[in-house]
């Protein structure tokens, strides 16, 4: 692959941060290194991308040695669970180790309570407890958050369904201790997800990207089941918005799509990941505002 005209030096340092604030670093360093010579970045550019795409791929391979050692902490335990997005999603990318990972999710099965219970009295202590996480002190150099739920919704009514969803097609395998969701069951999770981080504060490039991959290994008889539990979620328009931006970024083909693109919607999708960055980082709407409480600044937002 080639550019029609090479980029400039200035435009190098842009797609550079870019990289950056939308945590795809690694997976754009392959595809900067990939090009003719004569359009690769400029040489000390091209260098210090390399460091940071090196950086990503440690991360990775620190995560999976590290999965393996929480199923057998979960095995101890008499427990199960399975690996939510992180590792799981990048097995779904040409070179895995590409993608940027942060903390690992796991979704453990059980009551909070007894899921609580175990960990501490494992010797992991447990922090930071809300409706459907904690984080659990396991690693010294990796952050571990244990899902009681594997996402929620704001809407009561949509979360409920939401929840009844996930129980009926939650992955944890019998005979294994630590499972990897279906791309069925992801193509749901994580439209949620998104769904529910564009509320929070940011939803960019690095989350879509993973869905992109997603479509493309969806066995095209779930697509209908799929498209139709979405709708059920309140999501039928968010998820329209979602196909414009994701042929927009990514050349995503017709015939992967779940529902005709939604061309007004996804020109905002797409302008707003721009402006958010990874998680809403680069969104100036995300800065606090003097005397403004959570449910205030949730509206604003909104």
């Amino acid at each position: 692959s080639s550019f029609e005209k090479a980029p400039t030096p200035k435009t190098w340092e842009s797609l550079f941060y870019l990289a950056k604030v939308q945590s795809l670093a690694g997976v754009l360093y392959d595809a900067a290194v990939s090009l003719p010579p004569e359009q690769q970045p400029p040489a000390g550019l091209l260098a210090d991308w390399k460091e940071l795409g090196d950086k990503v791929s440690a991360v990775y391979g620190t995560h999976e040695k590290h999965i393996a050692e929480l199923e057998e902490i979960l095995s101890r335990m008499g427990m199960r669970g399975c690996v939510l997005k992180g590792t799981g999603l990048a097995r779904l990318y040409p070179v895995p180790s590409s993608r940027m990972c942060g903390d690992i999710d796991l979704w453990v099965e059980g009551r909070r309570d007894r899921i609580i219970s175990a960990f501490e009295e494992a010797g992991y202590p447990v922090y930071s407890v809300v409706y459907q996480e904690c984080k659990a002190r396991v690693f010294d150099d990796t952050e571990v958050e244990i899902h009681f739920h594997a996402s929620k919704m704001y809407n009561p009514f949509c979360n409920a369904r939401l929840q009844r969803w996930l129980s009926k097609n939650a992955p944890f395998a019998d005979g294994s201790t630590l499972a990897y969701p279906s791309a069925y069951f992801n193509t749901v999770f994580c439209m949620a997800h998104m769904y529910r981080h564009y509320l929070e504060g940011g939803l960019g490039l690095r989350q879509m990207m993973d869905y992109y991959y997603i479509l493309r290994v969806l066995d095209p008889a779930d697509r209908g089941p799929v498209m139709q539990q979405l709708k059920q979620l309140g999501m039928k328009r968010f998820t329209a918005a979602m196909m414009l931006s994701l042929q927009f970024n990514f050349g995503l083909e017709d015939e992967y799509l779940l529902c005709p693109p939604d061309r007004r919607l996804g020109r905002k999708l797409v302008e707003d990941a721009i402006v958010m960055g990874n998680f809403g980082i680069m969104d100036k709407r995300n800065r606090p505002v003097a005397g403004e409480g959570p449910l205030k600044r949730f509206i604003r937002k909104n």
